[in-house]
């Protein structure tokens, strides 16, 4: 089964009371609109906090984080919002997102050196001329030496024996991170997916939503009063 977050939010009606007999002259049909327009309003700032909550330690970008997730807005037939982080297989998120990169380090016998040393490529395995491996990024003279990636930002960490395979990428150009299981097989890793790191925003944004969902309905329905006077 996929695995989502997602979360909703009720209000304290009783803010709006003292507007009621003001807003009498409005259809039903109007006050409905009012409601839509509120929460929507809410939904797009609650949607931006959650992200930016998201992103506040945690080395993703705001474009990987914004395919990851949908909103839904309110309708006058259907006056709820719902924001949604998707889950399943095919929304994890792969290691090599959070900063992946190639370490590496000198050769003990550079090109250079071998040929100062007056011996010939080729003629003993050991003095092959040094080429690098552009697909790893591993320039000449230098070879791989682990993976590096960033999770939290401002923590990049040396991972232990890992790999990559050229040509196997991921979604945004990155190559795919790999270890080597006990049966021999390459299984990819992965980081924190977003609909993770969704849920544990939501707590950290609950009442700052449900404080501007409030806020939104008086603000709404004070211009809507506005409308009505004048």
């Amino acid at each position: 089964m996929a695995r989502t977050s997602s979360f909703s939010v009720s209000i304290d009606t009783s803010a709006v009371e003292g507007l009621a007999r003001r807003l009498e002259g409005l259809t039903p049909e109007a006050i409905g609109a009012l409601a839509v327009e509120a929460i929507n309003e809410t939904v797009d700032s609650a949607y931006a906090l959650g992200r930016k909550t998201m992103l506040r330690g945690i080395n993703l970008t705001d474009d990987y984080i914004q395919r990851k997730m949908t909103v839904e807005h309110a309708t006058p037939k259907a006056p709820k919002a719902t924001i949604t982080a998707l889950g399943g297989r095919t929304h994890t998120t792969g290691l090599s997102h959070y900063g992946a990169m190639q370490m590496t380090k000198d050769v003990n016998w550079s090109n250079a050196r071998i040929q100062a040393a007056g011996h010939k490529f080729g003629k003993w395995p050991g003095w092959t001329q040094r080429r690098g491996n552009a697909a790893l990024g591993v320039s000449v003279d230098r070879k791989a030496s682990g993976k590096s990636v960033e999770v939290v930002r401002g923590q990049r960490k040396k991972m232990g024996p890992i790999f990559s395979i050229p040509g196997k990428k991921d979604n945004d150009g990155n190559l795919v991170l790999f270890r080597r299981t006990a049966s021999g097989s390459a299984q990819s890793l992965q980081g924190p997916s977003v609909y993770q790191l969704f849920r544990v925003a939501i707590p950290m944004i609950y009442g700052q939503v449900e404080e501007d969902l409030s806020k939104s309905v008086i603000e709404v329905a004070e211009r809507e009063l506005q409308k009505v006077l004048s």
